[in-house]
């Protein structure tokens, strides 16, 4: 197994050809870095979430969660939307703790509810609808939710939509591990440079070949896996940015 470096020398995972020179070989590969333009791969998706809950106030008056009644992932706004009418319409709820279950509200309450549902409101970006719908001494917690995800992408390490390229100048953690039993071997952090066939954090560079599988999910995380022959477990130089980026870069 390949030593890992803690000084400013490079580390090679995978050997380049020995008359280049490994200093050389690395500056090169650095040198012929390109400004990391945004892969079509790289977009944020939109996932809506329906959330149902039921709640109860404490003590000090506060509504607090009691049980879940429903938990759906959509991928529009109007699918979500369109599902959670017909959900409330229903007006059925299952409730473990009350004398009836499920809970079924009569047709005026559930009308009620319809109406409040329509007429919630939320931050209008990562909170579509907010509403709490009291039923009783419980409430009736509604919910739709946007997240903006990153899809995980996998690429060759010379490639554009190589997912790691999306990190580069972000404050990044490398961990190089075995991939089982996951022995951690070293850590460092430090800002990302990527380069042709090269990634530095601080002062530690990693030379990969440009076919090596990188697979992560952009703007978050991404982990290069290195071959060490057929009997042993590959290396991962796993890659996870520290803050995560306040809002979508722009494609």
């Amino acid at each position: 197994m390949s030593a890992i470096t803690r000084t400013s020398r490079a580390h090679d995972a995978q050997p380049v050809r020995e008359d280049l020179g490994r200093d050389a070989a690395t500056r090169d590969a650095l040198a012929r870095a390109t400004p990391t333009q945004p892969h079509p791969s790289w977009r944020f998706q939109d996932h809506f979430e329906l959330w149902a809950d039921w709640l109860e106030r404490d003590s000090a008056g506060q509504w607090t969660p009691v049980q879940n009644v429903l938990h759906r992932t959509f991928r529009t706004r109007e699918d979500t939307l369109r599902h959670a009418e017909r959900f409330l319409s229903r007006g059925e709820f299952p409730l473990d703790r009350a004398s009836l279950t499920p809970v079924a509200l009569l047709r005026n309450r559930r009308d009620a509810l319809l109406s409040a549902f329509r007429g919630a409101e939320g931050d209008g970006v990562t909170l579509i609808r907010d509403l709490i719908f009291p039923v009783g001494e419980y409430g009736l917690s509604v919910k739709v939710t946007r997240e903006r995800q990153a899809q995980e992408v996998r690429a060759p390490f010379a490639s554009a939509a190589n997912p790691l390229r999306s990190l580069t100048g972000q404050p990044v953690r490398l961990t190089v591990l075995i991939e089982h039993p996951y022995d951690v071997l070293s850590r460092v952090d430090g800002p990302l440079d990527v380069g042709e066939r090269a990634a530095r954090v601080s002062e530690d560079t990693q030379l990969f070949a440009p076919g090596a599988a990188v697979t992560g999910v952009p703007y978050r995380s991404a982990t290069v896996t290195v071959p060490r022959g057929l009997l042993k477990k590959p290396l991962l130089y796993r890659y996870e940015r520290l803050d995560p980026p306040a809002a979508e870069p722009s494609v």
